[in-house]
């Protein structure tokens, strides 16, 4: 064999014990964290999901951090998630007691609007795990880039010499009317596999596409609901390196079922969540 076989040749048997081993813990963590998911048949959450008890919810999240926060592949991976916002209630207040701008629009309407205060955080903390940041919204195209511009300076303020990890927006012309309502169709961001929804009214999704939606405390500018966004923060990582997002969340949606955290309606129509 040749010198240079040779230097190629890995010899570090410790290292691959030590590899076997972390992923056989890896394995052991994962099954822990779907535990009770078998149990729970898929026709249980056909339709519809939103969060009935959003404390515990977020409880959840919190109590099962370490794991969450271990990815399922390896960090030299590129990231190839999406992560599409809601942006009212969600990144942004309107219409509160505190004001951080006023957005004018077209139609002659003024908005009051209040940045999330960790909406920065949150962005910051994203970007390194998604490979796009989409916001998406029901409203006006034109409302919607006011803010994003308005969210991207003060994202370079908090974080100079860095770009706003904000790359698209989506707005109403965007949506998809079905049966009168308006729905956030996430097959334009490409495969469903990729990309992962947040939104504090999770029935603005598509059913059909509802294992790929995480619902957010929903945010009117009240201290106490502020600390919904950062709550969420742990179980985003995860989903940014699994395989496929509406399989997993398939998976963790029968756990919180399982804990009486999620409630399933058939029907949006004439119902909010």
């Amino acid at each position: 064999m040749s010198s240079e076989a040779q230097t190629m040749t890995p010899t570090n048997d410790n290292h691959a014990v030590g590899g076997t081993e972390a992923d056989a813990n890896a394995t052991q963590a994962l099954e822990e964290l779907f535990k009770g998911s078998e149990a729970v048949d898929d026709s249980v959450l056909d339709g519809f999901y939103s969060i009935r008890d959003m404390d515990g919810f977020e409880k959840w999240i919190s109590e099962h951090k370490s794991t969450l926060c271990k990815p399922t592949v390896a960090q030299t991976e590129p990231k190839r998630k999406i992560l599409v916002l809601d942006l009212d209630n969600t990144l942004i207040s309107r219409g509160g007691c505190e004001v951080d701008f006023v957005v004018d629009c077209e139609n002659g309407c003024h908005y009051s609007i209040f940045i999330h205060p960790d909406c920065m955080s949150f962005l910051h903390e994203m970007a390194a795990h998604y490979a796009l940041i989409s916001i998406f919204t029901s409203s006006s195209w034109i409302y919607a880039t006011k803010i994003k511009k308005k969210i991207e300076e003060r994202y370079l303020e908090a974080y100079p010499n860095s770009i706003c990890p904000i790359r698209m927006v989506m707005a109403s012309g965007h949506c998809t009317l079905v049966e009168g309502e308006r729905k956030k169709d996430l097959l334009k961001f490409g495969s469903l596999d990729n990309v992962v929804f947040v939104d504090d009214d999770p029935y603005y999704s598509m059913r059909s596409q509802n294992d790929n939606v995480v619902q957010v405390r929903r945010y009117h500018g009240e201290e106490s609901q502020q600390g919904g966004l950062l709550a969420l923060v742990p179980l985003l990582s995860f989903l940014s390196s699994v395989e496929s997002v509406p399989t997993t969340l398939r998976k963790l949606k029968k756990v919180w079922h399982t804990n009486n955290l999620v409630e399933i309606v058939q029907s949006t129509v004439g119902v909010t969540c």
